[in-house]
């Protein structure tokens, strides 16, 4: 079997392995609201530079936030990108102070070129992630009596919204090229409730969830241009998201007393319109800076059947990549050194009050001898939330892992 075939083929296993288990990325309380905690399309190299991607193009990495920039792969290369990651998070209120673990797969995705012109990409990835746990009790005097009842309230909920992508871009002049991502969305959110009353016999607990099923289809285009200038780069990039329907079935099913009630209601839930606008600059091959905006009209688009009840998210990133001597003769030489920061308000309410996060990025691109592959290691620290608003203040670490495959697989062999 050759080195291509072993690829695909563990490609092909991993994906089918982690299928089942996507979009299960996050232990956050806050992802109790809304979708979850929403994702991007970010890969491992991106993600170092504080999540940029709409005017970003490189031969090195796959940039699925933009379709465009797929045919900067080079006509005889493969390439596949592939990520993991660990958090760990810390939760404070006024109270306590707790910690919490959680590992990830974030990303699989392939880029081939199909002509010199154009090319294709396909890779899967979470939308959005939904996954906590926990619960309090609450005492409340008892009417006519002396006594307090002790209530105790637990809440969890799993899953989220993963997505396929297609993607194909095309050169359609010298310095301009656009491209077209076909996503499919899949997957459930399920909220757990549970009340129950441990001193008490006189009061009924009550059990209920809420399941949300998602299958659809989404289409993003994009477009990028970019100019060369002596030996530096300047590219401008946009991206475009149409605001559609995503097909669902919305469950509720409470249990009180043995009794399991069931109701199914049609409610419309729709995907959000979402612009988003980049540009990088790149010196003589060693230094690159960017920066994104974009915006996601979340209030517009229908929740439970009802607009403006979501925050219209907008994200700001900010990066820069460093490397000393491309195609030097010393490793060194060849690392990649990013850094990078982002900020976004949320798309939820707690209690009527919004609230923000911010991170900040880094990290560093490790070549592998004898190959165009590269080694990413990524790290975030980042903040949501706060104690005097919602309660809460999140401070989570992340570490990723990420490899991006670049090899050049389609050369026509000679006979001597």
């Amino acid at each position: 079997m050759s080195t291509k075939s072993r690829i695909i083929g563990i490609l092909c296993l991993f994906c089918v392995l982690v299928s089942p288990v996507w979009a299960t990325g996050t232990i956050s309380p806050y992802s109790r609201y809304g979708y979850g905690e929403w994702q991007s399309l970010s890969f491992s190299a991106n993600q170092s530079m504080g999540g940029l991607g709409y005017g970003m193009r490189s031969n090195k990495s796959i940039n699925a936030m933009n379709p465009a920039s797929y045919t900067a792969i080079d006509s005889l290369t493969f390439m596949l990108d592939l990520g993991v990651s660990g958090v760990v998070d810390g939760f404070v209120t006024a109270s306590e102070n707790t910690t919490q673990f959680n590992g990830n797969v974030d990303y699989v995705a392939i880029q081939v070129p199909l002509a010199k012109f154009a090319a294709l990409s396909l890779g899967i990835s979470p939308m959005s992630t939904v996954g906590y746990n926990y619960s309090f009790i609450d005492k409340k005097p008892m009417y006519g009596y002396q006594d307090t009842l002790t209530i105790k309230q637990a809440f969890n909920g799993t899953g989220g919204i993963s997505q396929v992508y297609l993607g194909l871009s095309f050169d359609i002049l010298d310095r301009v090229a656009i491209g077209v991502n076909g996503h499919y969305l899949f997957g459930n959110i399920q909220h757990y409730r549970e009340v129950t009353f441990p001193n008490e016999n006189l009061y009924t607990s009550t059990w209920q969830k809420e399941a949300l099923y998602i299958s659809a289809w989404l289409c993003d285009v994009g477009v990028q241009y970019h100019q060369p200038i002596g030996n530096d780069e300047l590219v401008v990039g946009a991206a475009y998201s149409l605001q559609l329907p995503m097909n669902n079935r919305y469950e509720i099913t409470t249990k009180t007393n043995d009794v399991e009630i069931i109701e199914d209601e049609t409610l419309l839930f729709e995907y959000p319109q979402t612009i988003g606008a980049g540009v990088s600059y790149r010196w003589d091959n060693r230094l690159l800076i960017g920066a994104d905006v974009s915006w996601q009209n979340f209030a517009q688009a229908h929740y439970y059947g009802e607009t403006n009840k979501l925050n219209d998210r907008f994200v700001y990133a900010f990066g820069a990549q460093y490397t000393h001597a491309p195609g030097g003769k010393k490793y060194t030489d060849n690392m990649d050194f990013r850094i990078g920061a982002n900020y976004a308000n949320s798309y939820i309410n707690i209690d009527n009050k919004p609230f923000d996060k911010w991170a900040i990025t880094w990290g560093i691109g490790f070549p592998l001898p004898n190959t165009n592959t590269k080694l990413n290691l990524h790290m975030e620290y980042g903040q949501q939330g706060s104690i005097q608003q919602q309660g809460l203040l999140e401070r989570y670490y992340k570490i990723g892992i990420g490899v991006s495959l670049n090899e050049r697989w389609f050369v026509k062999r000679k006979l001597r």
